[in-house]
């Protein structure tokens, strides 16, 4: 019974498994190996060892900007992004909050929007010649007063870009957060409100102890996803910035600009730095959680 059961198990997984292996194990192996070879000048394949990393590691300072912009950019848009959603979902699942329904599907549209669309439109709002943010800062007097000496480019080569990218990716995967936390919310049982409340605790003594440690593995889940998604970013920044600057290349469009340039041994070499720093990072964000109290 034991045996037929496993082996059922094993037939049910079998697919996904399959799948898996054929279109992500088997790509990131074959991205590895091709990381130590490089074409030559007649188009074949040719060993060069770790020399493609020493390249990167010495030589490249466009891999080192890039490698920092991900990091900004990753670094301001999840926590904002995981803490936002946190706070929206209180509110909403607050009894006092009225026309839930509607704010619940304003804020999740973004999220089922096409990256591209959501690209050019930005980029009409951003554009520093005729874009709406500036024509509103002009009418509203508020773009004198904020910055005296002209409104910055926001998509120009500078750090600007990092804040309006990371402010776009906020605005577009708050509402996906704010979902998920509402469906942790709705399993914190009221009893544990109700018993801190007998304490004399204040609403926001009630949300640090109560409801912040409820959805602590909700917390991890989104932390986990959104920094791997944000450390992956391409379609976005392509899409507004076709990385044309130091400071909008990122990482994976870097690897696309070696690609295209056909140094694919080069490119897959940053895709395995992109893998690594994904991997170190997630394995950073379970350790936080196991340091936190969050179980094994």
């Amino acid at each position: 019974m034991a045996v037929g059961s496993g082996r059922g198990g094993w037939a049910f997984v079998a697919l996904p498994l399959t799948v898996l292996f054929l279109f992500s194990a088997l790509p990131a192996a074959a991205g590895v190996g091709l990381s130590f070879f490089e074409f030559s000048s007649t188009g074949e394949l040719r060993f060069v060892g770790l020399a493609n990393y020493a390249a990167a590691l010495s030589s490249d300072p466009m891999l080192f900007a890039a490698l920092r912009n991900t990091l900004v950019f990753a670094l301001c848009a999840v926590p904002v992004t995981v803490l936002g959603g946190f706070l929206l979902a209180v509110a909403l699942h607050a009894p006092w909050f009225r026309a839930r329904t509607l704010a619940r599907t304003l804020l999740f549209l973004p999220t089922v929007i096409s990256v591209v669309a959501i690209g050019y439109l930005w980029r009409w709002v951003l554009d520093s010649q005729a874009g709406l943010l500036d024509l509103a800062l002009d009418a509203t007097g508020l773009g004198a007063l904020l910055f005296p000496d002209g409104a910055p480019m926001w998509l120009g080569d500078n750090p600007w870009v990092l804040g309006s990218l990371a402010s776009i990716h906020v605005w577009r995967t708050i509402g996906f957060a704010t979902i998920l936390y509402l469906a942790a919310l709705g399993r914190v049982p009221r009893s544990h409100y109700e018993a801190i409340s007998l304490d004399g605790a204040t609403p926001w003594q009630a949300i640090w102890h109560v409801t912040w440690p409820a959805v602590r593995p909700m917390t991890l889940f989104l932390l986990v996803t959104g920094f791997i998604g944000a450390l992956q970013v391409f379609d976005l920044v392509w899409v507004m910035t076709e990385g044309s600057g130091t400071w909008s290349t990122v990482l994976n469009v870097q690897l696309y600009k070696e690609f295209s340039a056909n140094r694919l041994g080069y490119a897959a070499t940053i895709g395995v730095v992109l893998l690594v720093l994904s991997a170190t990072v997630t394995w950073m964000q379970f350790r936080w959680h196991r340091v936190r109290g969050g179980g094994t």
